[in-house]
């Protein structure tokens, strides 16, 4: 069966830097989390996309997706930003929401002209959605917070100031602090990573879509249609779209022919009336697909920046186990523990005897609490050893899916 999906569960060492709000003034406080059995320190999802994010930038030259900000709420700037110019958007998605101020306008005019409100109207404009193919936990603490607290006061300053000549006292400050093991999770989507199926709708959305769409050429070569094919079949998409959909090729430059993707564009016929409904697909070549995946799992296994108040600790996997998956689904988040500063073998084998397991690797520093057991385990040496793996996979029937 094809590999649909991936998943890792990685532990590491790190202080608790993803600060909260402060307490009572001049007190910094850390992300905490309750249980049963005590308090735990957490980075949040937020933290670890962003840092992540910002290791793929220094690693492999991704840019920023454009922004825009409608009514003072900053989004990214659709269809500018799209899966195919923008790795960024490919892996994390965004939403794109319509302008409130705007939709009351077009109601208003409405009734002006003897219309009535409607709010199921194809006049107004649609939230457009790219729902994330990377998704991660928050990395949680194994270690209870036992309520660590430091004082801390600019020393270094005073004693400048005072070799000024300026009479100065120190300006103390409490930080809450937790260094632990951390276990943190990614599941990547791999029907979803490269290609976009949606519906725009609204005739504003329409216009802007259009205006940008257009400036990429409709003529495609017989290399063109011939890459086109081969990444739609390469998602398990091939198919799923009609002969009248029109297609263009996104290229990196006007000056480069080979195609980074593709995007195609559908009137739909019931709302063709009105022009305000379209049917629109982004779809990744087939090379850049497995370029990015490459990218994703060389920062999995070797770790990623984690910097923040002048303190980087960074994600660097003490231990690290990744699966290839029938269905993307974190199996095993849960069962990677800690105990006695070794990993648990019993619980970790439960997880190797998952039915959407095809193949998994492990390596690290940290000891094994017992034998780790299953015919899909091995040792990782190599992202090209799980490229291979994902690539022998038999191509599996055509995934549904527009989304909305």
């Amino acid at each position: 069966m094809k590999t649909k999906g991936i998943t890792a569960t990685v532990i590491f060492e790190s202080a608790a830097v993803n600060r909260d709000e402060k307490l009572a003034g001049n007190i910094t406080s850390i992300k905490k989390l309750s249980r049963f059995d005590g308090t735990y320190s957490f980075l949040s999802r937020a933290f670890m996309r962003h840092h992540m994010f910002v290791t793929f930038k220094y690693l492999f030259d991704w840019k920023d997706a454009p922004t825009v900000i409608a009514k003072e709420v900053i989004q990214h700037d659709f269809p500018k930003a799209n899966i195919v110019e923008y790795p960024e958007i490919d892996f994390f998605g965004f939403m794109r929401t319509e302008d409130k101020q705007n939709k009351k306008k077009t109601q208003q005019e409405k009734t002006e002209n003897g219309g009535t409100k409607d709010q199921n109207d194809s006049n107004k404009n649609s939230t457009i959605i790219r729902k994330a193919p990377l998704g991660i936990t928050k990395a949680i603490s194994i270690e209870t917070w036992q309520g660590d607290m430091a004082f801390y006061a600019n020393h270094d300053m005073v004693r400048r100031a005072t070799l000024d000549g300026y009479s100065a006292d120190p300006n103390p400050f409490q930080k809450e602090e937790h260094y632990s093991f951390y276990r943190l999770s990614f599941t990547l989507d791999l029907c979803r990573l490269g290609y976009q199926d949606i519906c725009i709708v609204g005739e504003d959305n329409l216009k802007a879509f259009i205006n940008w769409w257009e400036k990429y050429s409709d003529i495609l070569s017989s290399e063109d249609k011939e890459g086109l094919m081969e990444s739609l079949d390469d998602l398990g998409r091939s198919g799923c779209f009609p002969q009248e959909m029109i297609w263009r090729k996104i290229s990196k430059s006007k000056k480069s022919d080979k195609a980074q993707g593709f995007v195609g564009f559908l009137k739909d016929n019931k709302a063709a009336k009105n022009n305000k409904m379209a049917r629109v697909a982004f779809v990744l070549s087939k090379s850049k697909r497995h370029e990015r995946i490459r990218q994703f799992l060389t920062v999995l296994k070797n770790g990623f920046i984690v910097h923040s108040g002048t303190e980087d600790y960074g994600m660097v996997p003490l231990f690290i186990i990744l699966g290839n998956l029938k269905v993307p689904a974190p199996i095993f988040n849960s069962e990677v523990r800690l105990k006695d500063g070794k990993i648990g073998a019993e619980p970790l084998n439960r997880a190797l005897k998952n039915d959407y397991l095809l193949e998994a690797w492990y390596d690290g520093d940290l000891p094994v609490d017992g034998i780790l057991t299953g015919d899909a385990l091995k040792k990782w040496d190599s992202v090209d050893a799980v490229l291979k793996a994902i690539n022998e996979r038999e191509k599996s029937e055509i995934a549904p899916g527009v989304e909305e």
